[in-house]
């Protein structure tokens, strides 16, 4: 267990499966022990899992935590009469395949109806007697197949990947014959150990700041040797370090942007790149650089300013560890990854670094390296430009407010975890959340940005509900990349139609001022008088005259989208 896993809320863990649970259960606790994060873990009575899934009172349905399910399919074909392995796997029945139908639809319900933060979910494998006949090692993969399906398409709910948590944590031994025909305990202890791990790591992704950057040092990182000594053809691209760089663009795809921070001549790391065809990370994919002989903090403050991202959504990878000491020590924010002297553990090290774990990837995390791509084109265009209104003008920029419906809801709940600039009230939504403010007839509309250069993607939130023949704003939050573009200007207009149509005298929001809120605080004050934070820093009431929200200064800038 390494960096990235402490801080945060007390974990709390709802555990139901359809086979005996208490080996994963007190893996659990400890685990959650050991990373400071004790909370509470429950578990349903045993072999239940459709009863605490349907049952709107019961365990999965009423926890606002983390629910984690363990399925094994082959458990829907056990005679409760015969549990010895060799008797209980029967051929397929009709009651089987309605078992079945009705787990997966009771998952997909579970999903939109719960209040849990996050859904964990797991097929199990089948035991050697279940795989060894080949009907039913059939029926097996279609159900495991239909359950993956259904997993993937509900919002909140996540599937477990134990394959590689048997490889990552080298489990040698899965199934414990015995266990099962005297306990229903299918598994080895290590492999539920390992299973306990994959769930712990994805549970903690819940409110740990995202990861936007990682910042790699080159020499002893991406290859072995010194570039401005040793020249291309000189250093060491071996094995470790071909993996480690896969392994980083495997996160750049997930939305990560790769930098890099070494005290070398540019022209001797771009020399390395263009002559060793070999290294499956190439320039084109940094972001963002700084070469050099100046302290690497400095660089590292340059970087979160030139990419506009906070220090705390950087991670630094080096090798050298007074380097590491100088990061650690001036910026605590920063994430430091340490690699070893010996390069063959390079990549164990960066399997068991839950900082680089990341449970969901949005279509805006896959966009992003290309967005900051984008982002020099705006930057040549500023350069050309007369002034910042005419820069703005010439982008093009154009917003949309599409209601916010199931597809979106990931994304939107991300945004309310990830934004501390522009955000009104600071407040987090879950999936479940959000899902049932709709559910419970209130509104909320997305905010997309586009413009010349290409798209933003979904970069805001608007939540709000009816109050009293009024409406309510209970959060309003805009992302820092669109900060400054006119964007807030057409929030405002919005806000202003939509209580002009509906006749509405005024708009109530809550506000609430933080540490870091500053262009949230501005927007609010070109409005309404803004008080002090109130002392137990909960969110203010303020009410902002219809008239006031027409009295947006004018500017260019973003447009309407039509």
């Amino acid at each position: 267990m390494n960096s990235g896993h402490g801080g945060g809320e007390l974990l709390s863990i709802a555990l139901a499966g359809t086979f005996t649970l208490a080996g994963v259960e007190r893996t659990l606790r400890w685990l959650s022990e050991q990373i400071g994060r004790h909370g509470e873990v429950r578990t349903a009575p045993h072999g239940q899992l459709l009863e605490p899934l349907k049952d709107p009172e019961g365990l999965l349905r009423t926890h606002t935590g983390v629910n984690l399910l363990l399925i094994r399919p082959e458990d829907m074909l056990r005679r409760a009469d015969s549990p010895a392995p060799s008797d209980a796997v029967h051929d397929v029945t009709p009651g089987a395949e309605a078992a079945a139908e009705e787990t997966v639809a009771a998952l997909i319900s579970a999903a939109s109806a719960s209040a849990a933060r996050m859904w964990l979910v797991a097929v199990t494998p089948p035991s050697p007697h279940a795989a060894a006949r080949p009907a039913v090692a059939r029926w097996i993969a279609e159900i495991t197949r239909r359950v993956e399906s259904a997993v993937r398409q509900a919002a909140g709910m996540r599937l477990l990947d134990l394959a590689e948590a048997r490889r990552i944590y080298a489990v040698t031994e899965v199934h414990d014959e015995h266990g099962d025909a005297l306990a229903h305990l299918p598994y080895t202890e290590e492999y539920l150990a390992a299973t306990a791990m994959a769930a712990i790591r994805a549970a903690v992704t819940i409110d740990r700041p995202p990861v936007k950057v990682i910042v790699l040092d080159c020499d002893n990182t991406l290859w072995s040797g010194r570039c401005g000594e040793d020249g291309p053809s000189g250093v060491d691209v071996s094995a470790p370090y071909l993996r480690l760089q896969r392994f980083m663009l495997a996160q750049r795809a997930n939305g990560r942007l790769l930098c890099l921070c070494s005290r070398n001549e540019e022209a001797d790391v771009r020399a390395v790149f263009a002559a060793r065809p070999e290294m499956p990370l190439t320039f084109d994919a940094v972001t963002a650089w700084r070469f050099g002989w100046g302290p690497k903090p400095s660089a590292l403050r340059e970087l979160s300013a030139e990419l506009g991202l906070a220090l705390d959504s950087m991670v630094f990878v080096d090798d050298d560890p007074v380097e590491c000491a100088a990061v650690r020590d001036q910026l605590p924010a920063v994430t430091v990854v340490e690699l070893p002297a010996d390069a063959e553990e390079i990549p164990d090290l960066l399997e068991h670094e839950w900082v680089f774990d990341q449970l969901t990837t949005t279509e805006e995390d896959r966009l992003r390296a290309e967005s900051y791509t984008a982002e020099a084109g705006r930057r040549d265009l500023s350069a050309r430009s007369e002034s910042y209104a005419d820069f703005l003008e010439r982008c093009r920029i154009e917003v949309a407010f599409p209601p916010l419906d199931e597809s979106a809801l990931e994304r939107a709940a991300q945004l309310t975890s990830r934004t501390t600039q522009f955000t009104l009230s600071g407040v987090v939504y879950s999936v479940s959340e959000l899902r049932a403010h709709l559910a419970d007839g209130g509104e909320a509309w997305t905010i997309r940005v586009r413009d010349r250069f290409g798209d933003y993607g979904t970069v805001g939130l608007i939540v709000a509900s009816r109050r009293d023949g009024g409406l309510f704003l209970h959060a309003l939050l805009l992302s820092c990349r669109v900060l400054n573009r006119g964007v807030d200007r057409q929030v405002r207009a919005f806000l202003a139609d939509l209580v002009r149509s509906r006749g509405i005298p005024s708009l109530h929001l809550a506000f609430r001022a933080t540490g870091r809120n500053a262009p949230a605080r501005a927007f609010v004050a070109a409005m309404v008088d803004v008080p002090a934070s109130s002392a137990d820093g909960r969110p203010r009431e303020l009410v902002v005259p219809a008239d006031r929200l027409d009295d947006a200064e004018p500017g260019g800038g973003a447009h309407a989208a039509r």
